[in-house]
């Protein structure tokens, strides 16, 4: 009995880490359907993290886009954001001619997810969807999910690659 007491006392850290360690095992295991679903659950709440270049807009308007930086009004003039709105802030006819910008854009990019940045872009009228930009990154080498936030300016002449190149960081 001394040798059975004394095996249990030496081995007892041991035993209570093993039993840890199955137990954990044990409650991973019966829940990974909830942890695999938690990415997909935490996107679909579509909460907006503001990049603190987003709160050094003068303007004080989320989202702003800017499709004529002479300061001259006229049709190139938006601003605004998409702020709960299906339609973009910003007309995209003409935006685009032979595959390069027509007139400087200026965006606020912003979001929790790449796809929620790439979606100011979007409603900019820089991409048609998030599965072009995608596909213009994977066309470039680029992961198209490292999107940088903060208020960018892409100038007439710039091509939709060098757009995805400036916001990605990959």
């Amino acid at each position: 009995m001394e040798k059975i007491k004394d095996f249990i006392y030496d081995k007892n850290d041991i035993l209570v880490a093993l039993l840890v360690l199955v137990f954990a095992a044990f409650l991973i295991l019966w829940r990974m359907d909830v942890i695999m679903a938690y990415p997909e659950t935490v996107f679909s709440e579509g909460e907006v993290v503001e990049s603190p270049a987003q709160d050094e807009d003068p303007s004080g308007e989320e989202g702003s886009v800017s499709g004529n930086e002479g300061g001259e009004e006229g049709e190139g003039d938006v601003q605004g954001g998409n702020e709960g709105g299906d339609e973009p802030a910003v007309p995209t006819s003409g935006l685009w001619e032979g595959g390069v910008l027509t007139r400087d854009v200026e965006v606020d990019v912003y979001g929790n997810s790449a796809m929620a940045a790439v979606q100011c872009l979007v409603d900019a009228g820089l991409f048609d969807d998030y599965n072009e930009y995608k596909t213009i990154c994977d066309m470039a080498g680029m992961n198209h999910e490292k999107v940088s936030a903060g208020s960018l300016v892409f100038e007439a002449g710039t091509t939709k690659e060098e757009v995805a190149r400036k916001i990605n960081w990959s």
